[in-house]
């Protein structure tokens, strides 16, 4: 029995080395640094515009109002540079996009077949558990026949049976067969 243990053990040791994402190449990691710039240079952008905006409207005794010739060409410059923001922004974006679904589909190449094997091993140790858990259930119905009282893990097994049942029917078994599509 204890054999079995440590080769569970092994398992989870096994999978808990090769499981990695593989490291994204250094373009993924450096478009999506320009993307970050660009989208927070744009949104700079954006707010100095509403703030030239706001302070146009407000008369602030500390600061002297910007002529409307002034505030009409700030904002017109503003206006162009948050054009060109938004081009350099949607330009990164996309660069990044395609990167991404490039570094996605490597990690599920290089992980598919590590993850298939996940599955299954995770599909036969809840087999075992179940069969496990039906070697107790038993036990204790051939107790409560003859009136003796047993120990929780016996008495109990139907129920936990039941509730793991119920769980790997609703969620174990979905996510095991949505790891096979990806």
């Amino acid at each position: 029995m204890l054999a079995r243990l440590k080769s569970a053990e092994h398992d989870a040791a096994y999978f808990r080395r090769t499981l990695k994402l593989p490291r994204p190449s250094a373009g993924y990691s450096i478009a999506a640094e320009e993307a970050r710039r660009a989208s927070s240079d744009l949104r700079r952008l954006t707010e100095r515009r509403e703030t030239f905006k706001l302070e146009a409207t407000v008369q602030h005794s500390a600061k002297p109002r910007l002529t409307d010739d002034v505030l009409r060409e700030t904002l017109d410059n503003l206006a162009t540079e948050i054009i060109a923001a938004t081009a350099r922004d949607q330009e990164a974006r996309a660069d990044l996009d395609e990167l991404r679904a490039a570094y996605r589909e490597h990690v599920g190449v290089t992980l598919a077949s590590d993850i298939e094997g996940l599955g299954v091993l995770i599909k036969h140790h809840i087999d075992e558990v179940l069969g496990l858990l039906d070697v107790a259930t038993a036990l204790g119905a051939e107790a409560r026949e003859v009136r003796v009282e047993m120990p929780a893990l016996v008495s109990g097994a139907h129920d936990a049976k039941r509730l793991i049942q119920l769980a790997v029917d609703t969620t174990i078994t979905k996510m095991i067969s949505k790891g096979r599509r990806a």
